[in-house]
């Protein structure tokens, strides 16, 4: 049970805050990602950090404060994993390629699709992927992000004329 005076820093209060956002905030970055387990890494440094702060950081506060932590740690996952693509990439240009036209045109534009999708903004990216992979509706994605149906249909607009563009298929 959580103490009366709501100090992050006490170890009651602590655990009570994980069991409460622990699971909402995993969510929050796995429809970002659709990596369980990266999500949970996620979670996992935004709690400690939260242990880090949790004198500066008032419990009301606790959830803003761990969707945040969570989401840069994120971000800075995805501008790693970019150079390492990137570098990976170009160690393939620099090989001969013993594949099929087809098989290789198949992953040339498997790879376009990806990249498109990646440089999406967070936004249009997090509606995109919650509506195409997660298949929730329209409705369902402005209640869990808390935003109105139109913002999600004009995000996902934009979303799919970025892709559009990226791929080629104008």
């Amino acid at each position: 049970m959580p103490d009366k005076d709501k100090s992050v820093c006490k170890e009651v209060n602590f655990q009570a805050l994980f069991k409460q956002h622990s699971k909402v905030v995993r969510n929050y970055i796995y429809y970002k990602c659709g990596d369980l387990d990266l999500a949970n890494d996620m979670v996992q440094e935004a709690f400690i950090k939260l242990w880090e702060n949790c004198k500066t950081v008032k419990s009301d506060y606790a959830l803003f404060f761990l969707k945040r932590v969570a989401s840069n740690a994120f971000l800075n996952t995805v501008k790693h994993k970019k150079v390492v693509l990137q570098h990976q990439k170009t160690l393939k240009d620099n090989r001969d390629i013993e594949s099929p036209e087809f098989l290789l045109e198949e992953k040339e534009f498997a790879a376009k699709v990806q990249e498109a999708i990646a440089s999406l903004p967070d936004k249009e990216r997090e509606v995109f992927l919650l509506n195409r992979i997660d298949k929730k509706k329209y409705s369902e994605i402005a209640e869990f992000l808390e935003i109105s149906i139109k913002t999600v249909e004009k995000r996902m607009h934009n979303a799919l004329k970025e892709i559009r563009v990226k791929i080629g298929n104008v």
